[in-house]
């Protein structure tokens, strides 16, 4: 499991720290860093090692040295540049790589344009220290990784890092970094001559006036994270109300339907004690019977048709009967009123 460690100790110094001219863009100042040598330990125990020195070999450097790519480098305002703040970034790394002599090496740039101010930093300090042979105002490197290590075989108060994965660097006073060899060189774009030529008083101003900016930050952060969780209640609040309203409608409905189901059943025994009441006062419709026609409304229907009764057999009349095709009740209805008639006039 990687284990965060910071290449920081007061008690360490470096060689060097170079600002010069270029050209380019106007927004990047170039920079090349050694953050370390292989095979060797460190000359002081970085942060989360215990209070060991730590030891990258070769190999491992080859391997893992990519991960730096990519990341940015901090400086610390508050503290006088003497620790890393990984909030306040201020360059990217863009390669990296192993020099024959053992030195791992990064380069990229510093944004030269957002803060001017790290530069005239850089410059003023490193003015001192090259004209007063001041080497506590060096600046230098300190890397910060996550790394898995194990204790060396050979050496006591030694950890091997057996891979690591980079994470960043700070700009830092010379005394303040890990590794003695540790050296920081930064070309600047058109620099401009306030920048180099700024006195003490002014340095610190600057340096009150980041302290200033840095407390403010932490101060908007506290009030964002109160606002957050503020949030996060009022929303978890909104949840409860919402499913407390989806229960009340759902209750809501199943009373209708409940309702409305008791209403139908109350209609429907109102019209069943309405047709049985109608029943026993005798009120009912009743079916209809079939409807008949007498032999006397026959005759008169269809007497034209028919030979005159009297005088005619009755073999004759059932045979006019038969070839008007009427309906059997009909017919036999005919043929037995004419049947009735001759019998009276016999």
């Amino acid at each position: 499991m990687l284990k965060t460690l910071k290449m920081s100790n007061s008690k360490m110094r470096v060689q060097d720290f170079k600002l010069s001219d270029a050209g380019g863009h106007p927004n990047k100042v170039s920079f090349k860093c050694v953050l370390f040598t292989v095979d060797q330990p460190s000359d002081g125990s970085p942060s989360g090692a215990g209070g060991k020195l730590i030891r990258i070999s070769s190999s491992v450097c080859d391997q893992y040295l990519q991960t730096f790519v990519g990341m940015a480098l901090n400086i610390d305002y508050a503290t006088g540049m003497a620790d890393h703040e990984p909030r306040f970034k201020v360059a990217v790394i863009d390669k990296a790589y192993r020099s024959m002599d053992g030195c791992a090496w990064v380069e990229g740039y510093i944004y030269g344009k957002d803060f001017p101010d790290v530069v005239a930093t850089i410059r003023y300090y490193n003015g001192l220290a090259a004209e007063y042979n001041w080497s506590e105002y060096k600046f230098g490197a300190s890397l910060e990784m996550e790394a898995s290590v194990q204790n060396a075989t050979d050496m006591e108060n030694v950890l091997d890092v057996m891979e690591f994965c980079g994470t960043g660097a700070a700009i830092l006073f010379a005394d303040a970094a890990a590794y003695k060899t540790t050296s920081f060189a930064a070309k600047n774009n058109k620099p401009n001559k306030e920048d180099v030529e700024m006195t003490p008083e002014e340095i610190k101003a600057m340096q009150d006036a980041m302290k200033a900016i840095q407390d403010g930050m932490n101060s908007i952060t506290a009030s964002v994270q109160s606002v957050v969780k503020e949030v996060v209640s009022i929303k978890e609040e909104i949840t409860t109300i919402k499913a407390s309203d989806e229960k009340t409608k759902q209750k809501t409905a199943e009373e209708q339907a409940v309702a409305d189901l008791k209403a139908a059943k109350d209609e429907a025994e109102t019209l069943k004690q309405e047709l049985a009441e109608l029943k026993a006062n005798g009120l009912a419709t009743a079916e209809p019977g079939r409807k008949t026609i007498s032999a006397a409304q026959l005759l008169s229907k269809y007497g034209s048709q028919l030979p005159d009764g009297e005088g005619t057999d009755h073999a004759s009349f059932c045979a006019a009967v038969d070839n008007m095709k009427l309906d059997a009740s009909q017919s036999i209805a005919l043929k037995m009123k004419h049947r009735e008639i001759s019998a009276a006039q016999v």
